[in-house]
């Protein structure tokens, strides 16, 4: 720990056994619309599904064993910030860098667990926050942009737990926040290993060089899809607020609106058990729900979209930097559009399959692609 900091303390999850009871209570009374006849996808979610799930959660699923699971790793926290600290057993040698795993929205620590015993098996130590306003986290007051939530983590890393070089690897929110570390920290952070470049920021200047046809097709494809189907971009970013309300009310809307994510998201051809069990779906809306913190999630939004991260001219990325390319991601930005932004891109995988959840899905995958990437720097 470096002096003078404040040092991590031991963390263990123990949700009060009266929030699941109101969890059950509530599903059992939750007031279903009357859906039309047909697909109900078409429509965003198929009631009769999330009725069979929301039947699941109320009387079989068994939110304990989870948080016996979680409390099985090693929780910390340090100023209002929750991490998962796995550490590796350095037998021979020197000590593998460490690595940073960061998840975005609507995501969770819970996504990593099969990747971190990856990396550690690897020898590396792994730290997996639960992002300001996310999951174990304290709520931020003011709510954070991507600079701020870079600077969170940054001084988890470099101050709480005194890392002198590590990597990051991010998925969604998580790759922008990667970046971010990496540009604000360019001689601390080793590399960064992003698996949703399309969110990484626009370069200072689209016309030095020209941009390519791929660019160009890529700029009207995402357009289009912010119009037909980013609209969480919309409410999110506009007025989190104005809805947050009924999803912290209701485990059935909660459900709804984070399923719709898990299925479209997910290289599951729309059949979303095909990537998320009914136990790990509950897993991940009870994390929001007993955590109360779907409404501070969504605030990042709100707050990047009022003070958003822009470069400079002249201002790039400078930090080795690798890219995962799962080919259910929502958007495929093509690799010179990232290079405008990356100016040290050591590697582009075309990955075989696997979706926006990548660490979730195809962690094997991952951790080979972030593997290599680490032992080639």
């Amino acid at each position: 720990m470096s002096a003078g900091v404040a040092e991590p303390q031991p963390y263990e999850i123990e949700v009060a056994e009266e929030a699941l009871v109101d969890l059950r209570a509530r599903l059992r009374a939750t007031r279903w619309a009357v859906q039309p006849a047909g697909d109900g996808w078409n429509w965003g979610v198929d009631h009769q599904w999330l009725r069979e799930l929301c039947g699941f959660w109320a009387e079989e699923y068994d939110w304990r064993a989870t948080e016996t699971g979680l409390n099985g790793l090693s929780n910390w926290t340090w100023d209002g910030l929750h991490f998962i600290w796995e550490r590796a057993v350095h037998a021979n040698g020197p000590p593998k860098p460490p690595v940073l795993l960061v998840h975005g929205w609507p995501g969770a620590p819970l996504e990593f667990l099969d990747l971190i015993a990856l990396l550690v098996d690897a020898g590396h130590d792994v730290v997996v926050p639960s992002l300001p306003g996310y999951a174990f986290s304290a709520a931020p007051d003011p709510p954070l942009n991507i600079a701020g939530m870079a600077a969170r983590l940054r001084s988890l890393m470099e101050g709480a737990l005194g890392y002198e070089r590590y990597f990051v690897q991010g998925g969604d929110w998580g790759s922008a926040i990667a970046a971010r570390i990496g540009f604000d920290s360019p001689q601390r952070v080793a590399g960064i290993h992003l698996n949703s470049p399309s969110v990484l920021p626009f370069a200072a200047s689209l016309d030095d060089p020209p941009l390519t046809g791929p660019e160009q097709e890529w700029l009207a494809t995402a357009a289009r899809w912010r119009t037909r189907h980013g609209y969480h971009l919309l409410v999110q970013g506009a007025a989190p607020d104005a809805f947050s309300p009924g999803l912290t009310d209701s485990p059935a809307g909660l459900a709804a609106w984070l399923v719709e994510k898990y299925r479209n998201w997910s290289d599951c051809d729309g059949e979303v058990e095909r990537r998320f069990s009914r136990n790990e779906i509950c897993d991940f809306c009870s994390i929001y729900w007993l955590t109360g913190t779907i409404a501070s999630s969504m605030r990042l939004y709100a707050a990047e979209a009022r003070e958003r991260w822009r470069l400079a001219e002249g201002e790039r990325v400078e930090a080795p930097a690798a890219v995962a390319d799962f080919p259910a991601e929502i958007l495929h930005p093509p690799r010179e559009w990232a290079e405008r932004v990356l100016g040290d891109l050591r590697s582009w995988t075309t990955m075989p399959r696997g979706g926006h959840f990548a660490a979730f899905e195809e962690p094997e995958l991952l951790a080979e692609d972030l593997l290599a990437f680490i032992d080639g720097i």
